[in-house]
């Protein structure tokens, strides 16, 4: 098994391949993997194998995509806690290390991909990227209700919606032009950046090119693109 529990990125530099890359928006938070632990128990984690347990409350949704899909799954997204509208890394470190146990549940899970738990204790999952998302978004897609207005997450006294999860929308980048396009988009708006992912590569639980983080940062990486 491998010694990483998730998939890791790589930064762009500045390259797009013939046909074009899928796209997504990095969302700024914490890595959280939805899957049952050698106990059975479901649970979200970090990357680091650490509990998250300041997200427990999105814990029926994916329990229910996970009984839509008639086995045991992995889903592998984004924990963001949106203080005053800011999305930030820091507003959701500070709520998973302690506001959690102060108020009622907060946080989306911005999902973005999915997998048999048997695949992915294996190593990974060889179904290609675009069919593994849309995979992910028929799951959610049945197990979505209707916001009665009345339906609050479990503990909640009703400050936060029972839509707490999410599946990333895709974009398509046929060129580098597009990639900065979009990015210039995010980030005019105060997003972090986009993930480009090449939508034929397998799952692998290490770091590799597959997934490729375009990000203000690694601008100078780039630079040929502009």
């Amino acid at each position: 098994m491998s010694a990483h529990l998730a998939q890791l990125a790589t930064d762009w530099r500045g390259e797009v391949p013939a046909g074009g890359l899928s796209g997504e928006l990095k969302h700024d938070g914490w890595r959280a993997l939805y899957f049952r632990g050698i106990d059975g128990v479901r649970r979200i984690w970090t990357r680091n194998g650490m509990p998250l347990d300041a997200a427990a409350h999105l814990l029926p949704r994916l329990a229910l995509m996970e009984e839509a899909a008639g086995q045991p799954m992995m889903f592998d997204g984004e924990f963001v806690v949106d203080d005053a509208g800011a999305g930030t890394l820091a507003a959701t470190k500070a709520w998973c290390e302690s506001g959690w146990r102060k108020g009622d549940p907060a946080g989306t899970l911005h999902l973005f991909d999915a997998m048999p738990l048997a695949d992915w204790r294996a190593g990974g999952c060889d179904m290609p990227q675009y069919q593994r998302k849309a995979r992910l978004a028929e799951l959610f897609a049945a197990t979505e209700e209707e916001d009665d207005g009345w339906t609050w997450p479990e503990g909640s006294r009703g400050a936060v919606s029972p839509t707490a999860v999410y599946v990333v929308p895709d974009i398509w980048c046929c060129d580098a032009a597009d990639v900065l396009d979009e990015a210039r988009r995010v980030w005019a708006a105060g997003g972090e950046g986009i993930m480009l992912k090449d939508p034929m590569a397998p799952y692998r639980r290490d770091r590799n090119g597959a997934w490729l983080k375009v990000k203000a940062a690694n601008a100078g990486k780039w630079r040929m693109a502009a």
